[in-house]
């Protein structure tokens, strides 16, 4: 939700800044549309009252066109737009989880990489990272990997793969010596379902957001609250929350990739 709502702000300031471009590229347009129409009228002996009327048509069809161009979202908004959408989603079907001790942190930042971290479940049956996955059915599996409709999955999972690493990581340098945690990463799928309705690869979960949460609370219990509130507290720490507002930073081109294949 956070990358779709700084992608639109950065939309917002690159649009300001080719409105004089955009305008007087229009009027140019505007310009010849006017002599054009003017000249072909001249020469079919047009009225003087049609050939004005002509052009004002003209005109206004120029304006309208170049508008609409002009403020139409890009396609990669929609797409991320439908991605925020499908992790709205994902966090009210995570809602429940408050009610049996988990806590739910949405739209954290991660170190080292350019996105974010969709949903950070933590309680009594460990530290889930949920990131959700927007495209559509069905799921088919080759020699390439998994696929959803034409679209292969194994990058992403690979990424979430390696997200969970790097969460896992980054907590463990937080908490106390001695302290072992293991985040089980999974994919929640808004529009399509995974074979079975679960799926395993690369050690990364795959569901239906509508299983996510039953999934995590039969997961059975691995931490006391004592220990559930210490790993909140890291994760709180480790990972603040995702900034919508400024400058976009440089990462690695691993990170980059990611912010790619979200798309």
């Amino acid at each position: 939700m956070a990358e779709y709502l700084r992608c639109r702000q950065l939309y917002a300031v690159e649009r300001k800044d080719r409105v004089g471009r955009a305008a007087a590229i229009a009027g140019v347009v505007a310009t010849l549309a006017t002599i054009v129409v003017s000249v072909f009228g001249a020469l079919l002996s047009l009225a003087v009252s049609l050939i004005v009327q002509l052009v004002i048509c003209f005109v206004m069809l120029v304006l309208v066109v170049a508008a609409v161009r002009f403020y139409r979202s890009p396609p990669e908004i929609e797409s991320w737009r439908e991605d925020a959408e499908a992790e709205r989603r994902t966090a009210r079907a995570l809602e429940r989880l408050t009610r049996a001790g988990y806590t739910v942190l949405h739209d954290r930042s991660l170190a080292g990489s350019a996105s974010n971290i969709d949903h950070l479940v933590i309680g009594p049956s460990g530290p889930w990272l949920v990131e959700t996955d927007a495209h559509r059915g069905p799921f088919r599996q080759n020699r390439a990997g998994l696929w959803a409709g034409r679209v292969p999955l194994q990058p992403m999972i690979e990424m979430v793969a390696w997200m969970g690493t790097e969460i896992t990581d980054q907590l463990a340098a937080e908490l106390p010596e001695g302290w072992q945690v293991t985040v089980q990463p999974v994919v929640a799928f808004s529009r399509a379902a995974p074979p079975h309705g679960l799926a395993v690869f690369d050690d990364v979960v795959l569901l239906p957001v509508a299983g996510v949460a039953d999934y995590i609370l039969t997961a059975g219990v691995l931490l006391k609250p004592l220990d559930v509130a210490m790993l909140v507290d890291a994760a709180e720490r480790v990972f603040p929350s995702y900034p919508v507002n400024g400058p976009a930073q440089t990462w690695p081109a691993r990170s980059r990739l990611r912010g790619l294949l979200r798309r």
